[in-house]
C-alpha cells in the first residue's frame, strides 16, 4: 500500500508541474485560463489528496470520520496537518508534521518550475 501512496505523491508533483506550465504559457499569452482547465485540475488535486488520505488512514487503522473527509477535500491544507498530527503517535509529530510541510514546498516549487517552463514554452 506504501508504493500506491508514493504514486499518489508523485502525480501530485506531476499535477503541480503541469498546472504550473499552464498557467506559465498563459501569463505569456496574456490570456486567462480556460474555466474547464481550473476545475478539472481543481479536481485531480483534491481526488488524489482525498484517495492518499483514504489509503494512509486505511494503514494506520484511523477511524474517519464524516467531517475530516469532508475537510480533506474542502480544506486540505487544514484537514491534512490536523489529520498528520492525530495518526502520528507524540514522539514523532514534529517530525511528521515538517515532512508534511517539506511536500508542501516541493510541491510549490513545482509548479513554479512549471510555471517557468510554460512561459519558455508559451
Amino acid at each position: 500500500m506504501q508504493s500506491k501512496q508514493n504514486k499518489i505523491l508523485l502525480f501530485l508533483l506531476m499535477l503541480f508541474l503541469l498546472i504550473g506550465a499552464v498557467s506559465g504559457v498563459q501569463a505569456v499569452r496574456e490570456t486567462n485560463e480556460p474555466s474547464w482547465w481550473t476545475l478539472s485540475s481543481t479536481v485531480l488535486v483534491s481526488l488524489a489528496g482525498f484517495y492518499w488520505y483514504h489509503l494512509d488512514s486505511t494503514r494506520h487503522n484511523y477511524a474517519r470520520s464524516i467531517w475530516l473527509n469532508a475537510g480533506v477535500v474542502a480544506v486540505a491544507p487544514l484537514a491534512i496537518p490536523y489529520y498528520v498530527y492525530a495518526v502520528t503517535p507524540a514522539g514523532a509529530r514534529l517530525r511528521a508534521l515538517g515532512r508534511l510541510v517539506g511536500f508542501f514546498l516541493l510541491l510549490m516549487a513545482a509548479s513554479m518550475l512549471g510555471g517557468v517552463i510554460g512561459a519558455f514554452i508559451g
